[in-house]
């Protein structure tokens, strides 16, 4: 008896890890739950600690004297087109009410054409843990970024998705990532 009790705490305690997860394979899978096809295209682009060091290494500090990518130890970018069939309905996906367990949702959008989605962990000195999904009529862009982030990011990615989408987030993130 007192081996299923540990196991069933060991359970519940382990079990708010599995449904906190968010990832380019929980977007797509959403894709395919939304839309009833799996996408046309993807691009995934990732980048743990061991690559995001190398890199930093590599790139070594700008002419400003700062260090690009400082505050990263991961990025994960994945882009995918939506199906021919749903693209042409131009009916957006509803991505506004993804918060997985763990993770606080601190830009919800939704319109006729899109939705958008920032999630956040950290502290209150930082985040530590960025998520966002971004979707408009033609494609899904999903990233997430790890390690210390600028607390404003979540503000400038929320701007850049009211200023047309998914393109002007794409820029965001890339300048997000040569700033930090």
């Amino acid at each position: 008896m007192r081996i299923r009790l540990l196991a069933l705490s060991a359970a519940l305690l382990l079990l708010p890890a599995c449904f906190g997860t968010i990832s380019a394979g929980t977007v797509r899978s959403e894709i395919v739950r939304q839309t009833g096809q799996p996408p046309a295209t993807e691009f995934e682009f990732n980048m743990g600690r061991m690559t995001t060091a190398l890199i930093k290494a590599a790139l070594g500090p700008g002419p400003d004297g700062s260090l690009p990518l400082a505050g990263l130890s991961g990025i994960e970018i994945a882009v995918f087109e939506l199906p021919p069939a749903h693209a042409a309905s131009a009916v957006g996906l509803d991505f506004s009410q993804l918060t997985p367990y763990g993770w606080e949702n601190v830009v919800r959008s939704r319109s006729e054409n899109g939705s958008s989605s920032v999630m956040i962990r950290g502290d209150q000195q930082a985040i530590h843990d960025l998520a966002l999904v971004v979707a408009d009529d033609q494609e899904v862009v999903f990233a997430r970024l790890r390690g210390t982030l600028p607390t404003t990011l979540p503000e400038a990615i929320q701007i850049a998705a009211r200023e047309g989408g998914t393109e002007p987030v794409k820029r965001q993130l890339l300048d997000a990532a040569g700033k930090n």
